[in-house]
């Protein structure tokens, strides 16, 4: 029997991917939100997911829903939310939902104020040319991938892209907390109000919580030259092993730049100035994940020679 799940808020992108990874998972899949463009209809209709119109529909809830799962901009007074509660459903965020599809898997989750979108279509472009299959979960739009979430059962890796954002209305944690990485990746720090962090104490505190929360003989990547994530490396537990990473060496020859490496020189496009930068993060968790170096800079010239066309 097809476990039920329904998601409230499907306007938000990566709730509607989400409904349609897990109905082609083979789960009875129901959604609802208001504003439902009739784009996300068609694809809503086509995939199987139920949808009873735009708005909320209370009504619709019944006892023999496996979980309901709560888009990040819900309020505490949604109708079906008071409704998943009164009938005792289980309802989790995104980040509680996906921690529960990959729990067998190695996560690997991308974080920090900058650069996640780009790590990510290096590494994805690192493990598509090594054959080597990949769940992913990303709040970001990955050209090289054709949604934000993709769930299986056969592979052994999961790419989350980390946010600092609130969960839900029902809990003030920042998303990134829930995800516990066997290898996490952080780029730098920067508080601002509109990362939903009263004060930069906050915000330093939910990346604390994100390392603190790296599983058992894990890997923390990270950036050397931000002194705040620095700071974070030196106090992650002694069974963690935090790797450092700056930016990419590079020669030109020719009018052409190359990166440069002792398996030879590969020619790169750079098409900004954190390229290098992101590349060296992207290089190390993917060695993590089995990918040789070489292997690697071969696959990211040419994903980075692409951008060029």
């Amino acid at each position: 029997m097809m476990r039920k799940v329904h998601l409230i808020s499907v306007t938000e992108p990566i709730i509607l991917d989400l409904a349609l990874a897990i109905r082609e998972k083979g789960y009875d899949v129901t959604v609802s939100g208001t504003g439902i463009s009739d784009t996300a209809f068609i694809k809503l209709s086509e995939s199987g997911c139920a949808c009873y119109g735009d708005g909320w529909f209370p009504e619709r809830l019944t006892k023999d829903i496996y979980t309901v799962v709560l888009g990040a901009n819900v309020e505490q007074n949604n109708p079906e939310l008071v409704r998943a509660k009164e009938l005792g459903l289980l309802i989790q965020s995104v980040p509680e939902f996906i921690y529960q599809r990959t729990r067998s898997k190695t996560r690997v989750v991308v974080a920090g104020s900058r650069g996640k979108k780009t790590i990510i279509s290096m590494m994805v472009s690192a493990l598509k040319q090594q054959k080597l299959a990949f769940d992913y979960a990303l709040t970001s739009e990955v050209p090289l991938l054709p949604s934000r979430v993709h769930l299986s059962y056969e592979s052994r890796i999961a790419l989350v892209e980390g946010d600092e954002h609130v969960t839900s209305v029902l809990d003030q944690h920042g998303q990134l907390e829930f995800y516990r990485p066997h290898i996490a990746v952080l780029t730098n720090l920067s508080w601002s109000d509109k990362t939903g962090h009263a004060t930069s104490e906050d915000y330093l505190g939910t990346y604390q919580a994100f390392t603190t929360s790296i599983e058992r003989e894990g890997k923390l990547i990270y950036y050397s030259a931000d002194s705040a994530v620095t700071r974070l490396a030196e106090e992650v537990r002694t069974d963690i092993t935090a790797i450092p990473y700056d930016s990419h060496q590079v020669i030109e020859k020719d009018g052409q730049v190359f990166l440069s490496t002792r398996y030879g020189d590969f020619p790169v496009y750079i098409p900004d100035t954190y390229f290098l930068i992101n590349l060296n993060a992207a290089r190390l968790a993917c060695r993590q994940l089995g990918v040789k170096d070489t292997d690697f800079y071969k696959a990211l010239s040419e994903y980075s020679l692409s951008l060029q066309l």
